[in-house]
């Protein structure tokens, strides 16, 4: 049991990761001027990178911090038992923020670095005034897709490892 815990974990991570790093992509596109298109690497190779970073953060965040275990802690301190709907929107929550927290943090940074190298040297504004203005447009939109998709795919991911998927409340 403790395995499938584990690997339902790790299959969550990688589904929710590259959904925020195209996510990611997708929203640096949109939000690019023309003089900022011109000095990005075509699109499909953004959406490909940023993908890679985000996966990359999301498994890594996955082995270091028990997300999985405040989620269930979360979920039974507000009196969720599983296999309820209650218990799994609670037990998504710190999953959801956590993972949205770090891998929008690494491929915001990482992308603002790339960018920054690439500026002029009199052009460039400070870094951490351009890093922190680029991760909070991307934070809110990977919080609210990564909280939504957990709750989504949660069931069919847990019901394919044969673990117990949401029921009703009791």
């Amino acid at each position: 049991m403790k395995n499938r815990e584990k690997l339902m974990g790790l299959i969550m991570a990688v589904i929710m990761s590259l959904i925020m790093g195209l996510l990611a992509a997708f929203l640096i596109i949109r939000g690019a001027d023309e003089k900022q298109l011109s000095a990005m690497p075509p699109a499909p190779v953004t959406y490909i990178s940023n993908a890679l970073e985000s996966v990359v953060a999301g498994v890594l965040i996955t082995f270091i911090l028990p997300m999985g275990k405040w989620g269930r802690g979360l979920a039974l301190k507000a009196g969720a038992n599983p296999p309820s709907f209650k218990f799994m929107l609670l037990n998504c929550l710190p999953v959801s923020v956590i993972s949205a927290v770090f891998c929008s943090f690494t491929v915001c940074l990482i992308n603002v670095l790339i960018a920054y190298t690439k500026i002029p040297a009199g052009e460039k504004p400070p870094l951490a005034g351009m890093f922190a203005g680029q991760w909070l447009k991307l934070l809110i939109p990977s919080i609210i897709i990564s909280y939504v998709v957990s709750v989504l795919i949660s069931p069919l991911v847990a019901g394919v490892l044969g673990l117990k998927g949401p029921g009703k409340d009791h």
